[in-house]
């Protein structure tokens, strides 16, 4: 029996840096803004943690996700590439903590550290996985997009 890969495209390098940017901008902007006031804290899905810890590595996630994309050759990712996903995810979620701590509204938070590097860590597990079942194709504008095959 053949297994037929999912096709993704890999959209030029500049476009996938630029999604890097826009999201990295987006977490930094949300990240420095006065937050809301409420009673306590919210809890997330489940109810088990609070809301800032999903919001924390989902963001952190979608950061490393973000980045092995960019550097994403074709085949399976690297090593090197993973750590880097890693790596930058988890350093701008250090660096953000920093500044946070320059606002009085804001608190610097080892806990939130931690929360970000975990949602880079099973971004980049998830990214490896997923790489393994996926053929990327190069695509050079949207006119080369292929059609999902049924």
């Amino acid at each position: 029996m053949a297994t037929h890969r999912l096709r993704l495209p890999l959209v030029p390098r500049w476009m996938r840096l630029t999604f890097v940017l826009a999201v990295s901008t987006l977490v930094f902007a949300a990240s420095i803004v006065r937050p809301p006031s409420s009673g306590g804290p919210i809890l997330g899905p489940f109810g088990l943690v609070p809301q800032t810890v999903w919001l924390h590595a989902i963001a952190y996630a979608a950061i490393a996700m973000l980045v092995a994309y960019a550097l994403q050759t074709g085949g399976r990712p690297t090593w090197p590439v993973l750590c880097v996903a890693f790596g930058f995810a988890t350093a701008f979620g250090v660096g953000i903590e920093v500044v946070q701590s320059r606002f009085a509204y804001r608190t610097f938070s080892m806990a939130d550290m931690l929360v970000n590097a975990g949602g880079a860590a099973l971004a980049v597990v998830a990214w490896r996985l997923l790489a393994a079942r996926v053929r990327f194709y190069r695509c050079r504008g949207d006119d080369a997009l292929e059609r999902p095959r049924r």
